[in-house]
């Protein structure tokens, strides 16, 4: 009776998170308490987070980005991107034990990836094998560094990952990701690893190969209909509505359900964790119709029970849910927009 009482107990650990067990660090699981939270940018300060953190947010996906867009590691070395690396990395460590007080947990986002990108290719380290051997020797010194740290819920080993030309002796992404996936988990058997298929893409990840890995969690970004959640961002062309026509196509709740319910059969089908790590909708989009398809998003994310991150929290103006609809007026809103409002009432649902 004591044994059986015994493998009760190991049984009932086992699906409690480590957010529930104090500094104890678990693989995520669908009894893990839900995360949900924004996306923030490289140095994000402490007033920020306090900030966040008042708002009810309890996750953050922390972009380690090389000013802002990442283009200085198009012409980098090895030692220039791993000094930025390394420096990005120190103002994080000053931030954790901010992150732990407040009890959010941080997903380490490697947004700038090792070689930069070459415009038409997608990123270097898929046409020059010497950085994807740099690749995984940064996740190697990450996760050396961030082992034993409770406050790190896990790692996003690679933004939006872009193998579109495969040479120099490369593998295709795929290939990569199980390959540091691995190197990873022979250093830290604690912390989740957090995979994207190419691009970050929905449609992609409905696609991908599971990799034989444990504690793995599957995650996509959430930008379709492209030309809605885009609109005028870079010229001002014309409007596209939701619930409207893009294209030929009309998409409103039923349409975005549709989509997304692609990535739950891919859950189901492959008993796999999912997290959304970017959703957004450009704050100019007409009327209120960022707020309806921020809504959607998040009412179908709960439905499904997956963790999410907003794109963004004081990043850029235009994902920014502090500032009103009008493009030209860059100043936050006096009071709480209604995309603001629908984030502080999702973030009552987070557990303290």
């Amino acid at each position: 009776m004591k044994h059986f009482i015994a493998v009760l107990i190991i049984l009932f650990h086992s699906v409690i998170s480590f957010s529930q067990q104090g500094d104890k660090i678990e693989f995520y699981t669908e009894q893990s308490p839900r995360l949900r939270g924004m996306m923030v940018p490289t140095y994000m300060g402490e007033k920020d987070l306090r900030d966040l953190a008042a708002w009810g947010a309890n996750h953050i996906r922390w972009q380690l980005t090389w000013d802002g867009s990442g283009w200085r590691a198009d012409a980098a070395d090895k030692a220039a991107y791993r000094q930025w690396l390394n420096g990005a990395i120190a103002h994080v460590d000053k931030m954790l034990p901010i992150c732990k007080e407040l009890g959010i947990h941080v997903l380490i986002d490697l947004h700038t990836l090792p070689g930069g990108s070459i415009t038409g290719a997608g990123h270097r380290m898929f046409s020059d094998k010497s950085w994807q051997d740099e690749f995984i020797d940064v996740w190697k010194q990450i996760a050396n560094h961030y082992k034993d740290n409770s406050t790190v819920w896990g790692y996003d080993v690679a933004n939006e990952p872009q193998d579109i030309k495969v040479t120099g002796g490369a593998v295709n992404w795929p290939t990569l990701a199980s390959m540091v996936c691995h190197e990873i988990r022979a250093i830290d058997a604690k912390h989740p690893i957090i995979v994207e298929a190419r691009g970050g893409d929905l449609g992609t990840l409905a696609k991908f190969q599971t990799i034989d890995v444990p504690g793995l969690v599957y995650s996509f970004h959430m930008y379709i209909p492209h030309s809605f959640t885009h609109q005028n961002i870079y010229s001002q062309r014309r409007d596209f509505h939701y619930p409207g026509f893009v294209g030929i196509k009309w998409w409103n709740t039923k349409t975005l359900k549709k989509e997304l319910e692609k990535i739950k059969d891919w859950q189901i089908a492959n008993k796999a964790q999912i997290y959304v790590g970017e959703f957004s909708a450009i704050r100019w989009a007409p009327g209120d119709d960022a707020y309806l398809y921020l809504k959607d998003c998040v009412d179908v994310f709960e439905e499904f029970g997956w963790s999410w991150a907003y794109h963004a929290f004081r990043e850029y103006h235009g994902w920014s849910v502090e500032h009103g609809n009008e493009k030209g007026d860059e100043t936050p809103a006096k009071a709480p927009t209604q995309r603001q409002q629908l984030f502080l009432e999702a973030f009552k649902k987070n557990a303290r």
